[in-house]
């Protein structure tokens, strides 16, 4: 969802900042093109750094081992997550 909304506003700040030749009173339509265009970059950042940790939690592998002694009477179990 992010990967979208970064790239429309990154669509619409240029849209804003390159293809509109209005001015407007009291309004830089430059710097809002611009200003939109940047949270459209932080946007795809954000999806990048959470898509990376989505990612390398799928390679976590657990290991359990179950030891018993002679005896029958000790049970020591080991888990090892990598």
């Amino acid at each position: 969802m992010l990967v979208v909304l970064g790239i429309i506003m990154i669509v619409l700040g240029a849209i804003v900042t390159f293809a509109i030749d209005t001015a407007v009173e009291g309004v830089d339509l430059e710097a809002i093109g611009y200003i939109i265009m940047a949270g459209g970059v932080v946007a795809l950042a954000a999806a990048a750094i959470r898509g990376a940790g989505w990612m390398t939690m799928n390679n976590r592998r657990m290991h359990s081992e179950r030891h018993v002694s002679s005896d029958g009477n000790h049970v020591v179990e080991e888990t090892q997550v990598s």
